[in-house]
């Protein structure tokens, strides 16, 4: 509903909006007209701005807009009109108004500072300019006591066991709405502000949400963020979030994935979604696919990835070098260089460190590490991480029967089978 605001006066800095629900609209001569059921806001400014209010009209069973350029006062005791109630335009209800107790009370939100899902108990209003703004949710008991009246009583009981009843507020511009429902459709709303997040926080966001809700902050990511988050989720709710976006944007988040994460994901969908994202891919590209997909997930060869750089021993190491700057963008990582024979066997490591101190005439077999230190493809994942651990590594190359390398896993893809729980949460603290 679109319509020219003329401001009302506000008797109040603040208030909270439960504290304007159900208060007496009255007219300019103090008639009764009904009481204040709902409260509009529109969402094109940082702050929403309340355009009107939605009423129940005594005597009709009905509820009617009244919009805030016919009220002349609004107040916690009484909101009044700037005329006599039969004059005062009581507009229908459209199903574009988006309202407060029905599509922000009790729906879940993002709070990007705490990087928390909450529910909204109630809603903190100011008076901004002569306009009412919505600059807060309040999240905690007392917004849920405030709502159904029994703040009062509450904070009394508290008071005799000298506890005091906290609110729990979080400022408008940092909440992120998942989405509100409609009567007709759906709120559309744009998640800038998770999308600045860590994949990490965005991961943890989503593994908080319900289901429905979990796909409304994932479609609405980049694939680049989407991609980076689903590396952080637990298989199922990869495979959740995978097969409720649309095919389009799930091939597109598919191609951001490193090989290995693709194949795990590919792996846990129905074959029949998984056939069709793979339809869309290179031949190449499906070829490597399908040979991670063979392995059990808990094995090397399910952990792997095949984006490696494998360089001949009769290089030099300008040569490398110059190979390393085509190639890299490819490869998971070049921390370490994997070296092979003339039959493509695994015969040598060559740290970055030592390829970056040495000669560029210096040939890669004189260079190379030729201790060896691999897995074979079926090692299930203990055994993995214990070797990673063990050798202190940053990865291990998987290396099949006839004695070439197959590709390698990282340190990440066992992390938490290295790092007990508290201890993970303590190294993330520390950095």
């Amino acid at each position: 509903m679109m319509r020219d605001i003329i401001h009302a006066m506000v008797l109040f800095s603040e208030m909270f909006a439960s504290e304007l629900l159900g208060r007496p609209v009255i007219d300019r001569f103090e008639d009764r007209i009904g009481k204040v059921a709902d409260i509009l806001v529109t969402f094109k400014e940082l702050f929403p701005k309340v355009t009107g209010l939605l009423v129940d009209v005594d005597g009709s069973n009905s509820q009617k807009v009244i919009f805030v350029s016919e009220i002349d006062l609004v107040g916690r005791r009484f909101v009044s009109t700037k005329t006599v109630k039969e004059r005062v335009p009581l507009i229908q209800p459209s199903s574009d108004d988006i309202l407060l107790l029905r599509d922000i009370f009790e729906k879940q939100i993002v709070d990007t500072q705490g990087v928390r899902v909450v529910r909204v108990n109630d809603v903190k209003l100011a008076k901004v300019e002569d306009e009412i703004r919505v600059i807060a949710v309040d999240v905690g008991m007392s917004g849920l006591l405030r709502r159904l009246g029994l703040e009062g009583i509450s904070k009394k009981f508290l008071g005799f066991l000298r506890i005091k009843l906290e609110q729990s507020l979080i400022g408008w511009n940092y909440v992120e709405l998942v989405k509100a429902e409609k009567q007709k459709g759906k709120l559309t709303i744009p998640h800038k502000r998770v999308e600045e997040l860590h994949p990490s926080d965005i991961a943890s966001i989503i593994s908080d949400l319900h289901s429905k809700d979990r796909t409304a902050i994932f479609t609405s990511l980049p694939e680049k963020t989407a991609a980076e988050a689903l590396h952080e989720l637990a298989p199922k709710i990869q495979a959740f979030l995978l097969t409720t976006v649309d095919s389009k944007k799930a091939f597109k988040i598919l191609s951001k994935l490193p090989l290995d994460e693709a194949a795990d994901v590919l792996g846990d969908i129905p074959e029949e979604k998984s056939e069709e994202l793979l339809r869309q891919m290179g031949k190449k590209k499906v070829v490597e696919l399908r040979k991670l997909m063979k392995h059990h997930d808990e094995t090397a060869g399910g952990l792997m990835t095949t984006e490696i750089i494998t360089l001949l021993q009769d290089m030099t190491v300008e040569q490398t070098i110059d190979k390393l700057r085509e190639t890299a963008p490819s490869a998971e990582t070049i921390y370490y260089l994997y070296v092979v024979d003339g039959d493509g066997k695994f015969v040598g490591v060559v740290t970055l460190r030592k390829l970056i101190i040495s000669k560029p005439s210096t040939i890669l077999a004189d260079i190379m590490i030729k201790n060896l230190i691999s897995v074979p493809p079926e090692a299930n994942q203990r055994v993995v991480a214990d070797v990673i651990s063990k050798y202190n590594l940053l990865a291990v190359p998987v290396v099949g029967a006839d004695g070439k390398i197959l590709g390698i896993v990282t340190v990440d893809d066992v992390v938490d089978l290295i790092l007990p729980p508290l201890a993970r949460r303590k190294k993330q603290i520390l950095g």
